[in-house]
């Protein structure tokens, strides 16, 4: 077991980053269909799980978590705000599609400004 354990502790880490990634993802793809559920709450909401993946992304991963996680945020945002093969996309370009953009882009600044001490307490090192 100790040959694996070096081993193990860096799948672990790379399993992390792996998770916060998908979390980019899936919460671009829920809140880019759910933003106009319930005009405006659903572009709250939206807004509310974007800014609660961000934190978690910094808080299990550091800087480089919220940046693979916003990285991958936007890419799958703007794959979604592009015009698809018949000429419908999901987030339109009205006040309610800018709402869900630009709120979610500065829930993510927001989890980027968040103390330290309030994501890992006193306990803990980061």
């Amino acid at each position: 077991m100790s040959v694996l354990a070096p081993i193990l502790v860096r799948m672990k880490g790379s399993l992390g980053y792996v998770v916060v990634g998908l979390a980019g993802l899936l919460t671009a793809t829920v809140g880019a269909v759910a933003y106009r559920s319930i005009p405006p709450w659903g572009a709250v909401l939206a807004i509310i799980m974007v800014l609660a993946a961000a934190v978690f992304a910094r808080t299990w991963q550091s800087w480089v978590g919220l940046g693979i996680y916003a990285g991958l945020w936007a890419v799958t945002t703007m794959v979604w705000s592009l015009n698809g093969p018949g000429g419908s996309v999901l987030i339109a370009q009205d006040a309610l599609g800018v709402t869900w953009l630009v709120g979610a882009a500065v829930a993510i600044v927001v989890a980027a400004f968040v103390p330290v001490k309030l994501l890992v307490g006193d306990d803990v090192t980061p």
